[in-house]
Parts: structure tokens; sequence; C-alpha cells
């Protein structure tokens, strides 16, 4: 229970019970002072009346015609209950009773509130002869009536009183308590790295003294986050980054092309293109290193241009001498286009220094790679393409010859189109799962790999039949089945969680997240699902992702961030989007593990430790690898040793 409320049931609880004392106190006044009244108007009725009696008394005992006139004038006139005439001897000589009720007054008010309403009497007498007794009792309805009209009064007035007090407490404790309010929105807010600095100092002296130290220790740990998050960047700047061209180095190239492979998805295939310089340390030696740096600028920077709507694509510079393309979901021909390009632009930008060296020339070599090759089978191509290129007088590319006996690539877009409707219709969609373990082989969860099964039953990955479902414009479609396909293993499966995929396209369509929605409500709190999406599609989408993000977690599901590196930006987003895991290649926490000098991996962990971030490691492939993240430690591992997916 809050303070607020605590205090105001203390306070609350206070007034109405010295409000109630007062009304208690006012009703028994009242009731005393009716009660009075009656007494003292039945015997001023019984003397006056009494005294009129004394000087009618008969000669003859038995006519009381004119007492009787007189005690029924009195009796009509007045309210009475009874008034009665009594001999020496006790008997009646003349009685008035009147037996009404007063409908106004309800009957549990006559039942809780005992009136004691007194008889008043005095002695009829001639002279110094009694003659008898005269008995006055008021009517005692007419007591409650006044008494009912005052209790109603006090009470109208105790609701008024009570409302008000209240409603000023209420008011006063809002406007004292506002800033402990402000206190505990900081609180919470640092346990998810949110820094709220408050900008109203309330005026109470503690209450100040409590705001002002919180906002010095927000200040404080903001500051320390910030400053971990930027060792981080600097830190993975050092590894991953080449000093001279701004680009990634051979350790970047190597981390994020297996990042492609192992994410099974669209860009786990593409083009691959190395280019070479050659003579580029004569040439150095030749025009000085001013003008081979700003060529080295302009290179890079025309990658980069050539480039810019790739998603996934990846730059670096590898050697002095080399440089690497990553293209995901390019073909050859997208890809020619593109090294056509940056050679023509290259042409134009070569500083005439340089042109007069007649051995200085750009070669490159390329080849396509797909989630099934290795990086060394990748690489083996693209060095044979590459060696062949430099074998040419003039600049040029050589793209390696693909062979690929799969008969799926000579389909036209009718047979792929019948292709996946019939795996749509007749279930030809399935998941394969991979669990991701820890060192202790307990599940965090199982990641879900899309399999196209055709109707002689063989089966397909993603990779092969993903860049012809844009094509076709089936990809949200063949989401929607993925997704329901998820959420039914999960809820047919005891403690099973499975984790999705969610593409950068699917989120940003409103319809599908309605759709996606309403799927959540049928099955919240009874399934464990996670949704996970690319580090470049969240950095590149921030403001839809912190959306999703928050969208899933209010329905009780998780959202984790795949294929994670550091790039350009700070890794303060990783606030806003608050993921409950990160997967990263292996490599990622190896080459930041070997670089203990600069206690990188360090300040890594002591950021997501203060996100809550669970740490996953992919692509974990050999034993070596198992042991050397054990012995980090990484949170949970993912990989071919621990487990491929199966259906």
């Amino acid at each position: 229970m809050t303070l607020f409320k605590q205090i105001t049931i203390i306070l609350s609880v206070f007034i109405v019970l010295v409000l109630s004392s007062i009304m208690y106190l006012n009703f028994k006044t009242a009731n005393d002072f009716i009660q009075n009244q009656l007494y003292t108007t039945s015997e001023d009725t019984a003397t006056s009346l009494g005294l009129s009696l004394s000087l009618q008394i008969p000669e003859d005992s038995d006519d009381l015609s004119t007492m009787e006139t007189m005690i029924s004038a009195i009796f009509d006139r007045g309210y009475y209950e009874n008034i009665t005439l009594k001999n020496n001897d006790g008997n009646i000589l003349i009685e008035k009773k009147n037996t009404l009720k007063v409908k106004t007054v309800p009957d549990w008010f006559i039942s809780m509130i005992k009136l004691q309403v007194p008889e008043a009497q005095t002695q009829i007498s001639a002279g110094w002869v009694p003659f008898g007794t005269l008995h006055v009792k008021l009517h005692s309805g007419h007591a409650y009536l006044q008494l009912w009209e005052s209790f109603v009064e006090i009470l109208q007035s105790f609701a008024l009183l009570t409302l008000g007090t209240l409603f000023i407490l209420y008011s006063l404790l809002k406007l004292v308590l506002k800033s402990l309010g402000g206190v505990e929105e900081q609180a919470l807010a640092i346990t998810n790295n949110k820094f709220i600095i408050q900008e109203h100092i309330p005026f109470t002296t503690e209450f100040q003294n409590v705001v002002m130290a919180m906002n010095k220790m927000v200040i404080k740990v903001k500051e320390i986050f910030e400053h971990e998050a930027l060792m981080v960047k600097k830190y993975n700047d050092l590894l991953y980054k080449d000093d001279e061209s701004g680009l990634g180095n051979r350790k970047f190239f190597s981390l994020k092309l297996s990042s492609l492979l192992n994410a099974k998805d669209l860009t786990s295939s593409g083009t691959i293109v190395i280019f070479s310089i050659s003579h580029f340390s004569e040439t150095k030696k030749h025009v000085g290193y001013k003008i081979i740096q700003t060529f080295v600028q302009n290179f890079s920077n025309i990658l980069y241009n050539a480039t810019k709507g790739i998603e996934e694509r990846a730059i670096a510079r590898i050697k002095d001498h080399e440089f690497a393309l990553i293209l995901p979901t390019c073909d050859y021909i997208k890809s020619k286009e593109i090294t056509n390009n940056i050679l023509h632009f290259v042409e134009e930008s070569i500083d005439p220094q340089i042109k007069e060296i007649e051995e200085f020339k750009i070669s490159g070599g390329a080849s396509y790679f797909n989630e099934e090759d290795t990086q060394k089978d990748i690489l083996a191509r693209c060095d044979f393409a590459l060696a062949t290129a430099k074998m040419k007088d003039e600049s040029t590319i050589i793209f390696h010859d693909i062979q690929n006996t799969n008969p799926l690539i000579e389909l036209g877009q009718q047979e792929w189109h019948k292709l996946i409707s019939n795996a749509i219709e007749k279930d030809g969609i399935h998941l394969a799962l991979q669990p991701v373990l820890d060192s202790s082989s307990s599940t965090y969860h199982y990641e879900s790999y899309l399999r196209l099964c055709d109707e002689k039953q063989n089966t397909y990955s993603a990779g092969l039949f993903m860049p012809i479902l844009n094509t076709l414009n089936l990809t949200q479609v063949v989401d929607k089945k993925v997704f329901e396909l998820a959420f039914q293993i999960a809820s047919t499966k005891k403690n099973m969680s499975i984790a999705i995929n969610v593409a950068n396209s699917f989120i940003k369509s409103s319809a599908n997240l309605y759709w996606l929605e309403n799927l959540m409500k049928k099955y919240t709190k009874k399934i464990k699902v996670s949704f996970e999406s690319s580090n470049y599609a969240i950095t590149h989408n921030l403001e839809e992702y912190i959306t999703f993000s928050n969208l899933v977690k209010s329905y009780g599901f998780y959202f984790g961030i795949d294929n994670f590196s550091i790039g350009k930006r700070d890794l303060n987003y990783l606030q806003e989007v608050q993921p409950h895991y990160i997967k990263a290649d292996k490599s990622f926490y190896i080459n930041m593990q070997n670089n203990a000098q600069n206690h990188s991996y360090d300040s890594f962990k002591l950021l997501v430790n203060s996100l809550d971030i669970t740490l996953i490691a992919t692509a974990v492939e050999t034993k070596e690898e198992y042991e050397t993240l054990k012995a980090i430690p990484i949170d949970y591992l993912q990989g071919s040793y621990i487990a491929n997916p199966s259906m």
C-alpha cells in the first residue's frame, strides 16, 4: 500500500471519528433538550389545567361534564398521548388518549432511539379537601419527529463537512506527496536505465532534500551509464575499425559475414566482392602519403554511397590494399551494376599523379554466398576470381561462376508462385527449431527457422526461396503463417518458448500490427513467445521498433535483438528498446574478451547487466568455441555444436 493511501486512510478515519463524535454529542444534546422540553411542557399543562379544574369541582361528584369539557379542550388543542383524571382511590374519572403514529419517522429510527417521555401530575383539591390527581403525558411522536428532523440536518451537515474535509485533505496530500511520487518514478526509471530529473522542487524541507538528492544520484548514474556506453563504443572501434579509412577491418568483415550466414534468412545469401589495389605500396612511395590517403578516403566514400540502399551491407578494409563488400540479397546482375558504377566513379576521382603510374589498377573478385557456405569456401572463390582479375591489364571485376545443382534455381515466377501457394494451402510451411542452451543445458528458448516442403516432401531452407517471396509479394502472407505456427507449437508443448524473427517490412504495416495484436490477445499469458529482429533493422527504424517492443511486452511476450553489433550509433538505443536478450556471433564476444587489456568486455557486460539483458552467442560450431564462451561467461549458447535446427 502506498504512503499516500496509508496517510489518507489514517487521517480519513480520524476525521470521520471526530466528526462522528461531534454528531453524536449534538444529537444527544438535542435528545436531552427535547426530553426536558417534554417534561416542562407536561408540568406546565398539568399545573395550569389542575388549577382550572380545582375551581370547577362539582358538588355532585357524578357530574363531571364541565371538567371533561375543559380537559377535552386542552387535549384537542395540544399534542398529548393521554390526559387522565383519577380520584383519590386511583379510579379513572376522565381519560383522553391519542394512539396516532407519526408516519414521517422511520420505524428503525424509533426502535433505535428510546425516548423517556415523562408524565406530569398534580393534585386537584377543593380548598383543603383533595379531589383527585391529574396526569398529563405528551405524545412521543412529536418528540420523535423533532429528533428525526434534527438527525437529518446533523447528518447532512456531517456528510457535507466530511466530504469537504476529505477533499481538502486529498488535495493537500496530493500536493505535499507529489514530489514523493516523482522520486518513486525516478527510482523505477533507474532500474530500466531511464534517467528522469525532477524539475519541480517541493516547498517541504525534508521532501526538498530527498528530491535534490535523487536528482544528483540520477545525474551520476546517467553519467556512469553514458561513460560505459562510450567506452564500449570506443573499444569496439579499436577492435573493428580501420583508422585511416573509417571502414571496418578484417575482424569486422569476418564477424559480419558469420552473422549473416547464421541468420538463415533473406540476408543469408548475396554477393561478396573483394577489391585489390595493385602496386599500392609503390604508389604510396611515389605520390606521397597525403595523396594516397585522399584516394583511400574517396574510394571508401564511393563504396559507401554506391551501396547505401542495401540493407545489412558491410564495407571493410581487410588489408592496406584490399577492400571487401558484402552485399546481402544482391544477385550477380545487381552486383555487377554496383561494381561497374564503383569503378566508373573511382576512375573519375583518381588523382592525376596516380594515373601516371601504369601499374596502378583496381582488380576485383566476386562470389555468391548462401547459408550453406562456409567463410573459407566463400573467400576461396573470391580469391580465385580476384587472381583472374589481376591477370588483366586494366581495372576489372571477375565474378566466380555460379554452380548450383538445385533445380529450384531454374524455376520461373509462375512455378515458384504455384510451389509456395501449394505449401501455404497444404500445410507445406514448417518450422525447424534450434535450442538456445546454457552450460547446464537449461533451455532459454527455441529459435524458429522457416522451411518449405513440396508435394514430394523435399524440404528447402528460407535462404533459397525468400528472395522470390519478395518478388511475388508473398512475404507477409508467409510471415503470418509462421507466427500462427509458432503460437500453435508454443501452446501445444508445455513450457516451450519459441523465438520468431520479425522483418521490418512486417511491422511497418499497421494492418499487420493489428492482426498480430489480435493473435497475441488470443494467447496472452498462456504461452512463451519471443520476437526478435536484426540489429541493423532496429537501429535504422528505431521509433517503429520501440513501439513494437512496447506492444509485444504489454502482452507478456519477449523482444530481442538478433545479429547484434556495435555500429556508428551510440548504445543509448538499448535503453529505449529495452530488449530482453541480445544475440551476437560468437566472434563478437571472443574478440572482445581477447582484447582484455582495454576491459572492453567488462564495460559491455556492465552495460547490459544494468539493463537486465541476457547475452546469447550464436554460430557456436566447435568445442573450443563452446569452452571459450562458457569461460567468459556468456549466458546462453546456440549453434551446430549445441544442436542443429530440426523439425
